[in-house]
């Protein structure tokens, strides 16, 4: 039976997707914790433990490489287990990223995870998107939100406003099903300035049902036209 790691690199090779010994070994590392973490605290869902790659890494690292080489600061909202901004940090590693989560035990767990990693471009914090002291603290301070589908496009747009740093800054959010075009539109009229685009999150490619049934939207121009 193969390992972990050998799992995670045949799945990156079925993705085309290449990183380096050293992000393997962290993702594989990371992958471990997650799993054990997840036995006191909800992180992922118990039901979907046994394709944890499949269904969770994979797909966030494929998002992480539309921004290869990043080396701005990022802020993950609601990152629950550490998703996608974990990953993220480990394929960007020039990046400085904040994660942020309302669950105060669930950044405990991510924190612990970031310290056993190693990951010094990474701090969490246990608080709201929309916390007047931390919109206080971080105003205008990130080049690229990112968040996995953990609210409406419009709300994340509008968390989004105060956090970007200039018209340049850029939300990307990992989303999909049947309402997401209805959110599109809803975003659009709502902030009729926004550009958006809307590009297939395709992994694990010989599977019919996982194409083109989630996208990455990335959200430019939140703060107004350029």
């Amino acid at each position: 039976m193969k390992n972990l790691k050998d799992n995670l690199k045949d799945i990156l090779d079925l993705n085309n997707l290449e990183l380096d010994q050293e992000k393997i070994d962290l993702i594989t590392e990371y992958v471990k914790l997650l799993l054990e973490h997840n036995k006191f605290i909800n992180l992922i869902s118990r039901k979907d433990e046994n394709h944890i790659l499949e269904k969770h890494i994979i797909p966030c690292l494929v998002f992480s490489t539309v921004f290869q080489n990043f080396d701005q600061s990022v802020l993950d909202i609601g990152t629950g287990g550490g998703l996608p901004g974990i990953p993220f940090s480990i394929v960007n590693q020039k990046s400085l990223i904040t994660l942020i989560d309302s669950i105060r035990k669930k950044v405990n767990a991510v924190r612990d995870i970031v310290q056993k990693l190693g990951l010094k471009n990474v701090e969490t914090i246990w608080t709201r998107a929309e916390d007047k002291n931390f919109i206080d603290n971080y105003k205008n301070r990130y080049d690229l939100i990112i968040s996995r589908a953990t609210a409406s496009l419009e709300i994340l747009i509008e968390y989004s406003k105060p956090l970007c740093r200039n018209s340049n800054s850029r939300l990307a959010v990992m989303k999909g099903g049947d309402q997401l075009e209805d959110e599109i539109i809803k975003a659009k009229k709502r902030f009729n300035y926004i550009a958006i685009q809307k590009k297939p999150l395709i992994y694990l490619p010989e599977n019919p049902e996982n194409i083109n049934k989630k996208f990455i939207i990335i959200v430019e121009r939140i703060n107004g036209r350029k």
